[in-house]
Formats: C-alpha cells, structure tokens, sequence
C-alpha cells in the first residue's frame, strides 16, 4: 500500500519543505552578499560630537586627517562654524609663505597621516565663509607644520604637508 504525503494548505509536504530549504539557502546567500558588499566601505562620520580621544582623533583630542578624510573634515568644519583663533600661528602670513593670496576662511589644529604629525588645516579662498556655507563650492585646502610662517629660515615647502582642492555642500 502506498503511503500518501500529509499536505499543507493543499501543497504536498515534501514541496512545501523544499520551497522551505530553497528559501533559507536563498536568504543565506542575499546575507552573505550584502555584508561582502558593505564591509570594504570606508565610513566617515562627523567627529563633532567624539570626546577628546573619541573616534578620528588622537589622544590630544586633535583630528587625525588623511587625504581620503580631509574632505569630509572640511565639510565639517564648515558645518559646524567653528572658528579657531589664531593665539600660537599666524596662518595669513603662513599663506602668503606659501605663495597662496587667499585669505584663511576657517583653520583647525590637526594630525596629520599615520604618523599624526602635528600641523594646521587651512580652509582658504577667494569667498568669504557666509558665501561658502551658503551656496557651496569649491575651496582650497592646506595642511601645513606649525612652524609655519613663523621664520624665514629654510624653504616655504618644507613646511606643507599638503595642499589641494576641496568640494563642499552647502550648508
């Protein structure tokens, strides 16, 4: 005598316990693609709210900037307003050191690379910071050593550690 399969809601059972098999394997590899797909992701957050040593800083309390970072690190300083004064370096004539006639739009003492070398983040160009957070654009970024601007010994570029250009959003 034949033994007949149990049925649930109409479907055999053996049909409904393969779907059920296809569907967990199916979900197992969706999972597996998805977290293959995001871990290589760089992710960057705002530090503004980190503590001193928080995440992105180090145990100064300084930002440590790499130049897969400084961008968002420019967008953030501009977001935030945060306007540093200039007690300890004198970052206009540190610029005009460097050949740059920009004026300083907003500055911030950082770490700079792997190493964390200690230096200043100049945000600088030909608008002025209202019309930057406003409508955004393009600004000019250098990263240079303290001492910058503070002698005249020696050559202008043995004080910069980088310099380029920056896109930002409006804010």
């Amino acid at each position: 005598m034949v033994e007949r399969f149990r049925s649930v809601v109409g479907i055999p059972l053996h049909l409904a316990l393969i779907a059920l098999l296809v569907t967990v394997l199916l979900g197992l590899q969706l999972a597996y693609a998805l977290d293959t797909g995001t871990s290589s992701r760089v992710r960057t957050g705002s530090t503004s709210i980190d503590g001193p040593a928080g995440p992105g800083k180090n145990q100064a309390g300084r930002p440590v900037v790499t130049e897969s970072t400084l961008g968002p690190e420019v967008q953030r300083l501009i977001d935030s307003g945060t306007i540093l004064q200039m007690v300890s370096f004198d970052a206009t004539r540190c610029l005009r050191e460097q050949g740059i006639p920009d004026s300083v739009l907003i500055m911030e003492e950082v770490a700079w690379g792997i190493e964390e070398t200690p230096g200043w983040l100049l945000v600088h160009g030909p608008m002025d910071r209202e019309t930057l957070r406003s409508a955004g654009g393009t600004v000019s970024a250098t990263v240079v050593l303290p001492q910058c601007g503070a002698s005249e010994q020696g050559e202008p570029t043995d004080n910069l550690l980088w310099t380029g250009q920056v896109m930002v959003g409006r804010v």
